[in-house]
């Protein structure tokens, strides 16, 4: 059973994971001009400072030189390491010489994840301030994550839970009352806009009974320019929702409509339809044609049987004319 999973199943790392010096690693691209000075560095560099490092830094030996390895990924927490004088690091061997994986098939977390990690470990006893430093924040920003989600009903977090929903949204949602809050998840949900200006638009269009009480009164305090920045808004929304409801619409009689002229095409292919509507309804000819050719068909019929169209005509007119006499 082992011989037939190794033979169907390739091991991408060693199975133990080693402990190298950082003198034994390098990378093929150095880092760039801004990268030790972005905030994602220096919130790598607390963490490492603070609880150690967590994920172990990706590599595969350099056939170039001797007992040596080549950084695949972690070129960053390489760099923290050294900054923090410490001399080896546990690293996961690997198979494959390529960086894409780590690059791309990585899963981010979302802000509602990462409040309810912080709420987790804020509950089990680990100090606020711990948090901040090994996030590299102030601790009111640990405390405004801890408490993101407070007021926001459990339908409507669900709804954008695994969406990049910033924490102003979220703000936002907390001055609505619950029903109202899934309805403006499923607006942002549906047009695939979770930015607090989205978010302030639904509020300023919520009715005063969908708002929670002591939000009631804000329309008594704003200003003129306010009012007309809420009213834009409020426009806005309405546009928006208009939007989703005449795009599905738009869509099915487009369907409608491409069915429809691939049949009339079809039937202006038959002589005899062609020869019958030059006859008797020859003001409809001319647009049926048109629709034909923009259907991306041709019309030879009409051309072959105009002179036939012609004749039937005229035994019309003569039996008419006969029936008369």
């Amino acid at each position: 059973m082992e011989t037939l999973t190794e033979n169907l199943v390739k091991r991408g790392f060693d199975i133990d994971p080693v402990t190298l010096g950082l003198d034994r690693l390098h990378s093929p691209r150095p880092l760039p001009d801004n990268a030790v000075t972005s905030r994602k560095f220096l919130q790598i560099l607390a963490s490492i400072a603070t609880v150690g490092l967590v994920k172990p830094i990706i590599v595969t030996p350099d056939t170039g030189l001797n007992d040596s390895y080549r950084i695949l990924d972690g070129r960053l927490r390489v760099e923290a390491l050294r900054r923090l004088s410490i001399t080896e690091v546990t690293c996961l061997v690997a198979q494959d010489d390529e960086a894409y994986t780590y690059n791309k098939f990585i899963n981010r977390l979302t802000p509602a994840q990462d409040a309810r990690m912080i709420a987790k470990a804020i509950s089990r006893g680990v100090p606020k301030d711990r948090i901040a430093t090994a996030l590299g924040v102030d601790v009111n920003t640990v405390r405004r994550r801890a408490t993101m989600l407070d007021g926001v009903c459990p339908e409507a977090a669900s709804l954008i839970a695994d969406r990049n929903c910033p924490a102003k949204t979220y703000e936002t949602l907390r001055l609505m009352r619950p029903l109202r809050q899934i309805e403006a998840a499923e607006l942002m949900c549906g047009q695939s806009n979770f930015s607090s200006t989205f978010a302030k638009a639904i509020l300023a269009a919520t009715p005063e009974s969908q708002l929670v009480p002591h939000n009631r009164a804000r329309d008594s305090r704003q200003s003129e320019a306010a009012a007309q920045l809420a009213r834009l808004e409020r426009e806005l929304a309405t546009l928006q929702t208009s939007i989703a409801q005449t795009d599905e619409q738009c869509g099915i009689d487009h369907l409608h409509l491409t069915v429809s002229a691939a049949y009339i095409a079809r039937l202006m292919h038959n002589p005899s339809v062609v020869a019958w509507i030059e006859a008797h309804h020859p003001e409809f000819a001319s647009e049926l044609k048109a629709i034909s050719d923009e259907s991306g068909c041709f019309l030879p019929a009409v051309e072959q049987t105009r002179s036939r169209s012609k004749n039937i005509r005229n035994k019309s007119v003569k039996s008419r004319s006969t029936r008369g006499s």
